[in-house]
């Protein structure tokens, strides 16, 4: 019983720090590295009760989703990097993209103006 409490405390814990480092605004360098340094730890914590309660590895994260209707802590936050760095990667290949048309539309612009002076 006191496992559950003490999951139940470390994710509302984790959440208010979560919300925290979302809340202030970027100028406020300091509070939201500790912001981001306390949900961290918190994370770790919420982590480690999880695997107090569930266990760990596939049967785990089935557990928690079955008992609970979430995946553990370690699922849900590589889920959100991994969105993260697709979003990135996403950005990334449109802007190369937007570029490689912008040049390749320079150079039809160019030939057509070069065989257009030919003509003439």
């Amino acid at each position: 019983m006191s496992a559950d409490l003490s999951l139940d405390d470390a994710r509302t814990s984790l959440a208010y720090w979560e919300q925290r480092a979302e809340r202030l605004p970027r100028r406020a360098v300091r509070a939201r590295r500790e912001a981001h340094e306390m949900a961290a730890r918190w994370r770790d914590r919420v982590t480690e009760a999880e695997r107090n309660v569930y266990g760990t590895g596939i049967f785990a994260i089935l557990l928690a989703l079955f008992v609970e209707g979430r995946v553990p802590e370690t699922t849900r936050h590589a889920g959100r990097r991994a969105a993260r760095i697709g979003t990135r990667v996403a950005v990334g290949a449109v802007i190369v993209t937007a570029t490689f048309m912008l040049l390749l539309a320079l150079l039809l612009v160019a030939a057509v103006l070069i065989a257009l002076g030919a003509v003439l």
